[in-house]
């Protein structure tokens, strides 16, 4: 079973073809995409995606059909969950082989580290966990323009308050330890369990966007 995530950068290097290319080679069992458009759409996968964007809003001009977070999934999605911002996050219950998996897309800080709204979306975001994670097997998915290694961008403080709360649900950031890296897969610890777990990266030559490709794929142990 694979898990991906992937930064589009609004498909500002106009490579929508080598972008969708990309995909299909990752083959994701379930997607997230962030910052993206539904130019980027791969076959045999259900969307829900975020509010469309207003070619205005919030102070930046935005493309028709953009859109900040995506999930595509292989596998049936059962329920969805309203969010504290439906233009910034969205989740849903989707049933995968492993049992069922409440996948939690979002961007922290949609205009990167820029304050007030890194923290209006990290503590909305964290209202959000208290009300769907309990009880539940968590994929936390996306661009949370956190590092969680080396040099401590934006702040100890942010990456202290979401490994706090990744504690408090008994989750894993499986990509915490790669470097310069703000995109993140965080799974329940109890969905890893007796699991492979093997981590690939892609673009980290950054010539489709800004950020890199990560996927993390699950399989049974032997």
């Amino acid at each position: 079973m694979k898990i991906a995530t992937w930064n589009l950068q609004r498909l500002e290097k106009k490579k929508n073809q080598n972008i969708l290319d990309k995909l299909y080679e990752i083959d994701a069992d379930i997607l997230v995409l962030t910052e993206t458009n539904s130019n980027i759409q791969p076959e045999n996968y259900t969307c829900l995606s975020t509010d469309k964007l207003p070619i205005y809003f919030d102070g930046i001009s935005y493309n028709h059909g953009e859109n900040r977070t995506s999930i595509l999934s292989k596998y049936p999605i059962k329920t969805t969950h309203a969010t504290y911002d439906s233009y910034t996050s969205v989740c849903a219950d989707i049933v995968t082989p492993f049992g069922e998996l409440t996948v939690y897309s979002t961007i922290i800080g949609v205009f990167a580290n820029k304050q007030p709204r890194f923290d209006n979306d990290l503590y909305g975001q964290l209202a959000d966990f208290d009300a769907i994670f309990p009880n539940k097997q968590i994929c936390l998915i996306g661009d949370l323009n956190i590092m969680f290694s080396g040099f401590a961008y934006p702040s100890h403080r942010a990456r202290n308050i979401l490994n706090e709360a990744f504690q408090k649900f008994n989750l894993m950031n499986l990509t915490a330890e790669i470097a310069n890296n703000v995109d993140h897969i965080i799974l329940s610890t109890e969905y890893i369990k007796h699991k492979k777990v093997k981590i690939d990266i892609w673009n980290t030559d950054k010539t489709l966007s800004d950020h890199i490709g990560l996927c993390v794929t699950l399989s049974n142990e032997k």
